[in-house]
């Protein structure tokens, strides 16, 4: 299992824990949109990626060239909101399907919240999250730095 490692898997291709920027861009250079504040990189894909069944908006951030962070959201266009659009049902609905997915590919949660679920490892931690101030969710792989 990839994800308990650390590791998602795109296009062929594992992203993880102790990447470097570089090594990442060399990668996936043609397939995403960078943005860089100072020793920040952060890099989304263009196209929803299929990871484990699921499409994804995906987007990966460095920080002093080591990877930091990976996100994934659900890219089901039936549960996109927007301002003109809005719907707490979607979010529910975005939060449930990453609920799901996590427990299909980790199993039961070591922590779990009003704002989300939690798997917790020796590399980082796995949190399927919900911002509601922003009305935001998603799942964030989250590593320790050395």
């Amino acid at each position: 299992m990839r994800l308990k490692d650390g590791k998602v898997l795109i296009n062929n291709n594992e992203i993880f824990k102790g990447m470097k920027s570089d090594n990442f861009k060399n990668i996936f250079s043609s397939e995403v949109n960078s943005y860089a504040n100072g020793e920040i990189e952060r890099y989304n894909f263009k196209n929803p990626q299929i990871i484990d069944g699921l499409a994804f908006r995906v987007g990966i951030v460095f920080k002093k060239n080591s990877i930091s962070s990976i996100e994934l959201k659900n890219a089901d266009p039936k549960l996109k909101n927007s301002y003109e659009n809005w719907s707490d049902d979607n979010v529910e609905l975005k939060k449930q399907s990453h609920d799901e997915w996590l427990i299909n590919q980790l199993g039961q949660p070591d922590e779990r919240n009003p704002a989300g679920i939690e798997y917790n490892y020796t590399w980082g931690h796995v949190i399927s999250y919900y911002d509601s101030r922003g009305g935001d969710t998603g799942i964030r792989l989250n590593y320790f730095t050395e």
